[in-house]
């Protein structure tokens, strides 16, 4: 339902929940970041970064990429990770404090202000956003020297069972009468999964890459099983994230009590030997600035 105000465009949708990952800090840190790294080791090993290069990690959140290229890589370059998330950066910053040859900077990926040229490798561990998805390619090509890589992954919700089947079973228990905020980010979601359809075709994400100039575009999808300890555990990393806790803040206690007994019954075919198994798929893309 959607309360009558005007239809949100891209950009705002893009902020509204730009806003929700400012507040997710900590539920993603613990909750999140495990799986994540298991998709930058393999993103660091496509990249084939070699010592003393200058690195950019776009999207980098708490530095899960950047970290994982100084421990595979033992560089004796330079690490820069950019974001658009304060809250994002302090924790990265907290994490690496030890590490002298990386460095976290606030930047919108679309509009960088590095110099032509500048980074030998970018990397981007589904951190780069939709909304800016062909602005931001053009930026990752003007910064990357010639001869450089630019290697990057990404996912979607409809590839990963599980969450798949959480997202059927809130459709069917959330409030039908949402306040003007909650109704915002339904509208803000809805929106920037419709652009994200656009992105989900693996052609039009190489056609993008050629067309700014990208060479030798190369396409690498990885399935991952990720074990959670049980159901349990898979909720509350669901749960903990800010627009989850809009929605349940919506629910009468006798409708969260409902919603949760069939999120259990549902999500019961995932669990294998007493283990919650989250199917993952990733792909991976690999491209090159001709020298």
């Amino acid at each position: 339902m959607h309360l009558g105000f005007s239809p949100l465009n891209v950009e705002e949708a893009d902020e509204i929940l730009q806003e929700l990952w400012d507040r997710d800090v900590k539920a993603w840190d613990s909750y999140w970041v495990p799986i994540f790294r298991k998709f930058a080791r393999d993103l660091v090993t496509d990249a084939q970064i070699s010592a003393g290069n200058v690195v950019l990690d776009v999207g980098t959140g708490t530095g899960v990429a950047a970290k994982e290229v100084l421990k595979r890589s033992k560089v004796s370059g330079i690490v820069v990770g950019i974001d658009r998330s304060a809250p994002m950066l302090e924790l990265a910053r907290q994490k690496s404090a030890r590490a002298k040859n990386v460095s976290f900077t606030i930047m919108k990926s679309e509009h960088m202000t590095f110099p032509d040229g500048f980074f030998d490798a970018v990397i981007s561990n589904c951190g780069i956003s939709y909304a800016t998805f062909r602005e931001t390619i053009a930026e990752i090509f003007r910064v990357l020297r010639k001869g450089g890589s630019f290697t990057f992954n990404d996912w979607h919700l409809i590839d990963v069972p599980a969450h798949r089947k959480f997202s059927e079973i809130l459709r069917r228990h959330r409030t039908v009468h949402p306040s003007e905020s909650l109704d915002g980010l339904r509208a803000a979601v809805a929106m920037m999964e419709h652009v994200g359809n656009e992105y989900s075709d693996l052609k039009v994400q190489a056609e993008v890459l050629e067309r700014v100039g990208f060479a030798d575009v190369r396409v690498k999808q990885r399935d991952y099983k990720i074990r959670l300890s049980g159901i349990g555990e898979y909720l509350v990393m669901r749960l903990e994230r800010q627009a989850l806790k809009n929605e349940l803040n919506e629910l009468s206690k006798a409708q969260r009590a409902a919603f949760m007994k069939e999120l259990r019954t549902g999500l019961t075919p995932f669990m294998h030997k007493g283990r919650f198994i989250m199917e993952w798929k990733v792909t991976f893309i690999h491209a090159t600035k001709p020298s």
